[in-house]
């Protein structure tokens, strides 16, 4: 069952994550954070989040290798590309998500996206 606000955000820098965990809980939503593509889809067994904020660079397992499954596992979930990587903004991993950001851009550009999108 999907939760209305609940956003997770799997990102292996720390210092990221725990900003974006911060600024969103403000804003009223609920938010979870994951530091791999193991520990997203671990949590995706248990959870449906209305949005998922992804890096595409992690360790061990990185968001390109996760996307389409999390398509799959979670269809109506809203994915946000969130990737220090601009050279994919025109690539079939931008494609397949629902949004595209670099994090050089603006905080206020991925709040707008999430608030857009719940």
């Amino acid at each position: 069952m999907q939760q209305q606000k609940r956003i997770v955000i799997a990102d292996d820098n720390r210092d990221i994550a725990d900003l974006l965990v911060e600024i969103l809980t403000e804003l009223g939503y609920e938010v979870d954070s994951v530091s791999n593509g193991y520990e997203l889809l671990g949590y995706m067994e248990a959870n449906t989040p209305a949005v998922i904020i992804l890096d595409l660079m992690m360790p061990e397992k990185d968001g390109i290798a996760i996307l389409d499954t999390l398509k799959q596992l979670s269809p109506y979930s809203r994915i946000v590309i969130y990737t220090g990587y601009q050279e994919y903004e025109n690539s079939v991993y931008a494609r397949v998500a629902d949004r595209f950001l670099v994090k050089g851009d603006n905080i206020q550009a991925l709040i707008k996206v999430v608030e857009e999108f719940l």
